[in-house]
């Protein structure tokens, strides 16, 4: 495999832990940057079953002889990282964050099915924070595709932030159209506990330090430790049950705050009239950290 190959084969997925560890050394510009198409492709693999049962455990999945709904991306994310570790990429991985994630699964897939991955990034749109970009995952299984994903990428900038803005006005209107949606719906405490990003690293290989103690979180700005986005959405999914066990769904999710842990929360999950559910996750003070739907179809 060329180090300046723009598509990389692989035939089988990058240890994480090396490819985080290239990011932690990775010297890249801050200033913004091209960002080219980069591909990664990895062919006929299957789930690692200890994985799996890791993943299920922290999260709350059943052992139904399925791969959860959101597992796939765990899957992909040595892929996703060994794409924004590529030295056509032009900003450090540390420091990127994931801000929305939508999903959609043709059919349910058996544990145990080989598997082929191909994973992209191209293009990036500028926002106010900085930079946005989307990172694409399509999986096949013989050649049908039965899994995909779009994960949306902050890269923040100097000075994005620094040019004069008004106050932004509460968005009243919005606020009070989600709190009437959720309105009659029962919530559900959760406590997360102080080791859930350790136990969440261990199962998906996703050793970022700002996952994993109060100590390496505050190399990154954090007070303490904050759970991985991902294992937010996972709890979420396991727990709404059958709603999330159908042959094909479409699944949202906006992260909104950072999770710290450890933490009290509050889940939410409320029906729309298309016929999709609502979830959201708040803390006890009415903070959002999560807000999604998931929806019949794919």
């Amino acid at each position: 495999m060329s180090a300046t190959s723009r598509v990389l084969e692989l035939t089988s997925p990058p240890p994480l832990a090396r490819e985080l560890l290239r990011a932690a050394v990775a010297r890249r510009p801050s200033r913004p940057g091209e960002v080219p198409r980069l591909e990664v492709k990895l062919r006929h693999f299957s789930p690692d079953p200890v994985q799996l049962a890791r993943y299920r455990e922290v999260c709350g999945f059943p052992a139904d002889g399925y791969l959860p709904l959101p597992f796939p991306q765990v899957l992909a994310a040595p892929l996703h990282i060994a794409l924004l570790n590529h030295p056509d990429f032009p900003y450090r991985l540390l420091g990127m964050i994931h801000v929305r994630n939508r999903i959609h699964q043709h059919r349910r897939l058996a544990e145990g099915t080989a598997l082929s991955v191909h994973t992209w990034v191209e293009g990036q749109r500028e926002v106010r924070q900085g930079r946005e970009l989307d990172l694409h995952t399509h999986v096949e299984v013989e050649g049908t595709p039965v899994w995909s994903a779009l994960t949306t990428m902050l890269r923040r900038l100097p000075n994005a932030d620094a040019r004069p803005r008004e106050p932004k006005p509460a968005n009243t209107s919005a606020a009070t159209e989600e709190d009437t949606l959720f309105a009659n719906s029962r919530p559900a405490s959760w406590t997360v506990p102080e080791d859930t990003g350790r136990r969440y690293a261990k199962a998906s290989g996703d050793y970022n330090p700002i996952h994993l103690y109060a100590l390496t979180a505050r190399f990154f700005g954090f007070p303490r430790a904050i759970v991985h986005g991902m294992w937010t959405v996972g709890r979420c999914v396991a727990e709404m049950g059958e709603a999330a066990e159908a042959p094909a769904l479409t699944l949202t999710s906006e992260f909104r705050r950072p999770l710290l842990l450890p933490s009290r929360v509050v889940f939410q999950t409320a029906p729309k009239k298309d016929g999709a559910v609502a979830y959201r996750v708040r803390a006890e003070d009415g903070q959002p950290h999560l807000h999604g739907e998931l929806t019949p179809g794919a």
